[in-house]
């Protein structure tokens, strides 16, 4: 009898303590949106990663999912059909907004089987690290409710958790989203406004080439060079972004500096050149956004310049040095194929100021050219990107030469691609 009821008492216990084999809550953290977004985003998910019972679904995989299943993860059914592949039960998102004298987090918790807003918290703080020191205090007491009672597809809702979310305060935002799909039509990535800075350097390789048109002085020689090493450093700041979402955040400053080390090189006739070559602009952006993509507007101030130096004086130059002062206007786009991929282009008319030595050698030139520039970017982590960039330079001349001028051809082209890949931040 004893042994009977020592059973009894056993089981009895046993029913008593939470199962060691419950599933942990899978919850996927999505994109973040607003000032210092990145990195609000990013304590999010590190504060969640320590907690137990929940487990967090990276958003590369359901980005792989989505593609797996060819459904748009941004849209409510996309989220929907991720949810029931993955068994995840919880969406959180948040929305960081700038306000007079403090920074304000509204996050959301959405049900992984329904996609409805189950609950959520707001947060502020005077400054980035008051508001990130509120948000690792207050982030699970706020939250744990809605993430440990969402349910995922397919289970049956008699077995589900339920527990009633802690209400979220009122704000202008969070009243007017109720479901996945209204926050789908209200979310801030439909407007995407940008971040405030982007930072990139990288390293790669300048080509230049100078070919004469019907070159009648016999020591006119064509020109090319390749393979020295460069350094590539790409800046683009927005300010107004950092205070507000209007259309003040569209206008910006971007900069590019390339710098190529010197280069040794010979002549048809064995005499020793030093090469370099340097360029760099600084102008206005005006960045408009199209829904997830963007289209441009910007004119500033460029120069590019190709030294030839020779090593001893007795040698002359196989081409004229160049230094090309310049007014670069142009347009441009950016194409976000997915959250980590984007594809942009920007073409620029060169209005030019002066052309260096090559005028000299040339007194009557006229000079005109253009300008593309691409790239493609990828988000490593939230933030941070590498970037495969490249940008051409196409300066054609027209000499305007006359009998008795010391160097007589019909005119040029002088071409430069430079190709470079590396990493920076936006943020």
């Amino acid at each position: 009898m004893s042994k009977w009821l020592g059973i009894t008492v056993l089981v009895a216990l046993c029913a008593l303590v939470p199962s060691q084999a419950a599933a942990d809550a899978r919850v996927t953290i999505h994109d973040f949106y607003g000032p210092n977004a990145a990195r609000m985003r990013a304590d999010v998910v590190n504060l969640l990663e320590r907690q137990t019972g929940v487990t967090i679904v990276s958003q590369g995989q359901i980005e792989s999912t989505a593609k797996k299943l060819g459904v748009d993860p941004f849209s409510p059914e996309g989220r929907r059909s991720v949810s029931k592949e993955l068994q995840l039960s919880a969406w959180l998102t948040g929305m960081v907004k700038r306000h007079p004298g403090k920074l304000t987090l509204t996050l959301l918790v959405f049900d992984g089987a329904e996609q409805a807003r189950i609950g959520g918290a707001e947060l502020s703080g005077a400054s980035l690290r008051q508001l990130s020191a509120k948000l690792k205090g207050q982030l699970w007491k706020k939250t744990h409710q809605a993430i440990l009672g969402a349910s995922a597809p397919n289970v049956e809702a008699e077995q589900a958790k339920v527990v009633e979310a802690e209400p979220v305060p009122a704000s202008p935002q969070t009243d007017m989203v109720v479901t996945a799909d209204e926050a789908e039509r209200n979310r801030p990535e439909d407007r995407r406004p940008g971040e405030a800075l982007r930072a990139f350097l990288g390293v790669g390789s300048p080509y230049r080439s100078l070919a004469y048109r019907e070159p009648l002085t016999q020591t006119l020689g064509d020109y090319q060079l390749s393979g020295t090493p460069l350094a590539d450093l790409q800046l683009a700041f927005f300010p107004a972004r950092l205070a507000t979402d209007s259309w003040l955040s569209w206008f910006g400053i971007d900069a590019r500096v390339q710098l190529a080390l010197a280069t040794p090189t010979r002549d048809r006739d064995g005499n020793q050149f030093k090469s370099r070559y340097d360029a760099f602009h600084v102008g206005l952006r005006a960045r408009v956004p199209l829904g997830l993509h963007y289209v441009s507007v910007f004119s500033g101030y460029a120069m590019s310049n190709f030294t030839i130096t020779p090593q001893s004086s007795a040698a002359g130059s196989p081409a004229p040095s160049v230094d090309y002062r310049t007014i670069r206007s142009g347009i441009g786009g950016e194409l976000s194929l997915t959250r980590t991929f984007a594809l942009g282009l920007d073409a620029a008319y060169l209005g030019y100021l002066s052309v260096g030595e090559i005028g000299r050698w040339f007194p009557r030139a006229t000079a005109g050219g253009v300008e593309l520039g691409m790239f493609a970017s990828y988000a490593i982590t939230s933030g941070v990107h590498a970037r495969l960039s490249a940008a051409y330079q196409r300066t054609f001349f027209d000499f305007h030469a006359q009998p008795g001028d010391k160097n007589i051809a019909g005119g040029a082209i002088d071409q430069y691609l430079a190709v470079s890949l590396g990493a920076g931040v936006q943020l």
